[in-house]
């Protein structure tokens, strides 16, 4: 684990079963909340950061820090989401669109330029000049 003079850590301590926690800073003795007082602390399970200009409620941190450990608090990630993310395609969305009574305004678009097509082949083009070329090098005995 992470020590170093100076820096001041959370430490959570567990007994030899697992089963009871305690919180307490790196370079302090006695423990700032248990779950247990009976218990004896004895394994140091985990670090984590310790800020001085943060007020810390003690109790709760531990509650969440061993449900965390037991299992009983998950952390959700993308992976244990049970819903789909919320996705927006932006591509559908016009750039000017405004909302009026809850129902979008109406935006005119224009239609794309059509694409050239080889006479022979389908095969799609943006100009001219590269269709030509695409018929010159690949249909030429067609022509």
């Amino acid at each position: 684990m992470f020590s170093g003079s100076g820096f001041r850590r959370l430490q959570l301590w567990s007994d030899a079963h697992g089963k009871d926690f305690a919180i307490r800073l790196s370079n302090e003795q006695d423990f700032r909340a248990v779950s247990n007082p009976a218990a004896q602390y004895t394994k140091l399970v985990e670090e984590a950061e310790y800020f001085d200009d943060m007020e810390y409620d003690w109790k709760f941190l531990l509650e969440h820090w061993a449900g965390v450990k037991n299992g009983s608090i998950r952390i959700l990630d993308i992976e244990d989401r049970r819903e789909s993310p919320v996705t927006v395609n932006w591509m559908d969305l016009p750039g000017d669109a405004s909302i009026n009574n809850g129902k979008r305004k109406r935006v005119k678009r224009t239609k794309p330029k059509p694409l050239l097509k080889c006479h022979f082949c389908m095969l799609s083009y943006n100009s001219e000049k590269e269709r030509s070329e695409h018929e010159a090098l690949w249909h030429a005995e067609k022509k």
